[in-house]
């Protein structure tokens, strides 16, 4: 575990390959997980958007899993819960976010500001799944957001598009205690959102969600530890001076610490309001991404330890004899030193996938 993520620090900072420590299918493990799924119903109650849940339609839409330790980490579960619903209808896709919270605290009040300095609702979204052009959103206690655009994921070198901004987003914050106040306990802070379906129609995605539409989506939270001075909440500092690291949970288990990583983002699915079958994931089809993504985190691995990319599966196989490479049979690579394409087709599950070296990820039905 900890190879894996110095491994991936390296590469997404873009800095040079000092460990020399041999991948296994246990480090790798973590990021080859299936993501999280759920079902969005739609419904045709209008919603007051005042940060509560109490309107019947709510009530219809089903819970999420309680949030988990971003590493997916048993022994770091987190110490608070986190759960939230979707609803959607033709205008808006509609967020609530509970976060049971004894301590509620925030200090960020401006838009775009860094909102994850504080404690932050987090929300990533990729339309069509192919992990480029996806939205970041972020809100704390104040309400105060942060909204941004990333037209690829910053390990590929993709800038934070931050003029960006939700047009015609409505949200409110309910604070069950007092918001900055230590001399009581409160009991948690939950956000509510109506976020245009428009918003989404960006890097050539012109269509609107419809009865059967998936999108790539996560839900995060970031939790900061704090120390109580002079009757005010104060970010506890390490010893560089520095905040010290939140804890990060979240929906969808990344597997590292990093919430940039779109294809591990879980999936959902637009129903109408009487749907009752809520499951919708195809396992197959999602075991043929993950073996995608595993030569794909390979290559990348391979090219900070060398410095160019492997241009033939079975190189890579002699240069990682940890990892099993039974399932490779069926992969094609087209790669130079400098740039790869990966393609996995399965004729059983009617399906082609492929995904570059910019992680340009594309998913085909074959007839």
């Amino acid at each position: 575990m900890k190879t894996l993520k110095a491994i991936f620090t390296a590469l997404l900072l873009a800095s040079s390959a000092n460990s020399r420590a041999q991948q296994t299918d246990e480090t790798l493990a973590p990021l080859l997980t299936v993501p999280k799924s759920y079902t969005i119903l739609k419904t045709s109650q209008l919603l007051s958007i005042d940060g509560k849940n109490d309107e019947s339609a709510w009530s219809k839409a089903a819970w999420s899993e309680p949030f988990e330790d971003i590493e997916g980490t048993p022994e770091k579960k987190p110490a608070t819960s986190t759960r939230f619903k979707l609803l959607w209808d033709d205008e808006n896709l509609y967020v609530y976010c509970r976060f049971d919270e004894e301590h509620i605290w925030a200090t960020l009040k401006g838009h775009d500001q860094s909102i994850f300095q504080d404690n932050a609702f987090e929300m990533f979204i990729d339309p069509d799944g192919d992990t480029h052009n996806y939205m970041e959103f972020q809100i704390n206690a104040f309400a105060a957001v942060w909204d941004l655009l990333l037209n690829k994921p910053p390990r590929n070198g993709g800038p934070s598009i931050t003029d960006w901004d939700v047009k015609g987003l409505k949200k409110a914050v309910f604070i069950n205690g007092t918001l900055n106040n230590p001399s009581d306990k409160d009991k948690f802070w939950s956000i509510e959102l109506a976020i245009p379906l428009r918003t989404f129609r960006f890097g050539g995605n012109n269509s609107m969600p419809k009865v059967g539409t998936t999108w790539k989506l996560n839900v995060t939270r970031v939790q900061r530890d704090f120390d109580i001075r002079n009757g005010a909440y104060e970010k506890r500092l390490g010893p560089n001076g520095r905040p010290v690291q939140p804890a990060y949970s979240c929906w969808s288990v990344p597997g590292l610490i990093n919430f940039h990583f779109p294809e591990r983002w879980g999936i959902v699915r637009f129903a109408d309001e009487n749907e009752k079958n809520l499951e919708f994931l195809n396992v197959e089809v999602e075991q043929l991404k993950l073996k995608i993504w595993k030569y794909y985190y390979l290559e990348q691995d391979y090219k900070v330890r060398y410095g160019k990319y492997v241009t033939n599966l079975e190189l890579l196989h002699k240069a990682y004899p940890g990892i099993t490479f039974h399932d490779f049979q069926g992969m094609k690579l087209l790669a130079t030193d400098s740039q790869f394409t990966l393609e996995a087709v399965s004729t059983k599950l009617k399906t082609a996938i492929s995904v570059d070296h910019d992680s340009k990820f594309v998913v085909k039905k074959l007839p």
